[in-house]
């Protein structure tokens, strides 16, 4: 008996960030018949994946709340991961969305019909949706990456990674190796040293870190953020502040120059001793990779019961570590820090459009975007966060919500004017994309392997160039030279 097919104008996958900006949006827009597909039984996105000791926010709180949503009630400077999926929560029921979501749904297959010009999708259990347009909004921070380390699978301790924490875990008294110096271990090292009898952190290149400008909100400041006159004021001068940041990634300006005193600074102070020093110095130019924002990691390094090592892995055996210099580190629990598969986006999703061409074969040599959000020959088809709109500098929502405004523009354009689809014209997304990678070309993002390029080819995926406002500025329009309509 073939199960029935349920019909929406909209289907979004993904319950994070820009699923639930999407949604409210729509609302907003007076589209009400749409449903979100989320695999997890909750929603947030990576809010509710990175549930590890310590995860937060890397950019100040204010700029992390929507510009319809603004949140007076954050405790912190830089919000934990569960206020954030709290506040996420709050947006939700505020604004109906709950209703709409489908949470432990995973879509493995999306179709378009070119003669109906609609959507034809379905789930691992089997459940069919048809739409008219399909909205993914899983993000790069998505996919999970182990390390490729022979003998991981074989390790009979405990074996975590970062965004697919166990809340059951206990550290207290364990030998723990943690595989990974970047941005998510930054954070959790610290938390862990605090439990483990003994910690090994394993790094294969040094991270640039620099202050966090934490602090924790009084009670004054958020009854000032209930006057929405200050909460405004004080959002828009952090985002001026993050833009005046963009320059510290410009060589020869006086912003890197402020980056590269303050880093150094930074690691002088906190770490005394001048070996270990050495071992944290990054051999490659600040910005290349994500920086690191943090108060306690170097602390955390320098603790007697912790060891930094900075010998390659050669094998993992189900009680230990083993390195280069043929060392064997026995462990109770191993973590890996390392992080996500931001190039094969969509990997687990067979996603096919005009004349039956895959998107992972459009992708064959790296995924890329008309302004991050259209694939030309996939009508319909909306990616939000999707390739080269990741920063280095500022909030991710402030990318969101322009994106979702431009997506929503093309879809009342399909409705309004009587089309059947709309589409990016195939001109028009080369060009857009190789302009794109010449800027790349000469940047600091290509001089370093990082999870922002392709392995093979080096180019670029992930990061968009420019400021906030020339991205913003983009997609203000939906010009009728860009798109065609059918």
């Amino acid at each position: 008996m073939t199960a029935a097919v349920a019909r929406h104008e909209v289907v979004i996958l993904g319950a994070g960030m820009s699923g639930l900006c999407m949604a409210v949006r729509l609302k907003r827009a007076g589209i009400e018949d749409f449903v979100i597909l989320e695999k997890q039984p909750g929603l947030g996105g990576t809010w509710w994946d990175n549930r590890y000791p310590g995860a937060h926010v890397d950019v100040p709180a204010p700029v992390y709340s929507f510009s319809f949503a603004p949140n007076p009630d954050w405790r912190r400077r830089f919000a934990s991961a569960p206020e954030i999926q709290a506040y996420m929560q709050r947006v939700a029921e505020r604004f109906g969305v709950l209703r709409h979501i489908r949470f432990n749904t995973r879509l493995t297959d999306a179709r378009f019909d070119e003669a109906q010009g609609r959507w034809q999708l379905r789930t691992d259990a089997g459940d069919a949706f048809d739409a008219r347009f399909f909205v993914c909004s899983t993000g790069p921070l998505n996919q999970p990456r182990w390390p490729d380390i022979a003998g991981i699978k074989q390790f009979a301790g405990r074996r975590l990674h970062s965004a697919r924490w166990d809340p059951q875990a206990d550290l207290s008294g364990q030998r723990v190796a943690v595989i990974g110096t970047g941005s998510t271990a930054s954070q959790l090292v610290a938390p862990i040293a605090g439990r483990a009898q003994r910690l090994h952190v394993f790094q294969r290149t040094a991270n640039w870190v620099m202050p966090r400008l934490d602090r924790r909100y009084t009670r004054l400041d958020r009854w000032l953020a209930h006057l929405p006159p200050y909460a405004r004021a004080v959002r828009a001068t952090w985002v001026l502040a993050l833009e005046a940041g963009r320059r510290g990634f410009d060589e020869g300006t006086l912003a890197r120059r402020a980056m590269l005193g303050a880093a150094a600074r930074h690691l002088k102070r906190q770490v005394p001793d001048e070996a270990l020093r050495q071992r944290l110095t990054p051999c490659y130019p600040l910005g290349c990779k994500r920086i690191i924002y943090s108060n306690d990691f170097y602390p955390a390094l320098t603790q007697p019961h912790v060891e930094l090592v900075t010998d390659a892995i050669v094998q993992i055996t189900p009680h230990a570590i083993v390195t280069a210099d043929g060392r064997e580190r026995e462990i109770d629990t191993l973590v890996c820090a390392t992080g996500f598969d931001t190039v094969h986006l969509l990997s687990s999703l067979q996603v096919t459009g005009q004349g039956g061409r895959t998107l992972r074969d459009a992708w064959a040599d790296g995924p890329e975007a008309y302004r991050g959000i259209a694939v030309a020959g996939f009508p319909n088809l909306f990616l939000m966060l999707g390739p080269n709109t990741a920063t280095g500098h500022t909030s991710t929502l402030l990318f969101i919500e322009p994106g979702v405004d431009h997506a929503i523009a093309c879809m009342r354009a399909v409705r309004e004017g009587g089309h059947r689809w709309v589409s990016v014209r195939d001109a028009v997304f080369r060009a857009h994309n190789q302009q794109l990678q010449q800027r790349l070309a000469g940047s600091v993002w290509s001089q370093c392997r990082s999870w922002y390029r392709m392995d093979g080819n080096g180019r670029v995926v992930a990061l968009f160039p420019g400021f906030t406002r020339e991205y913003v500025r983009g997609l203000r329009r939906v010009e009728p030279a860009d798109y065609e309509f059918a």
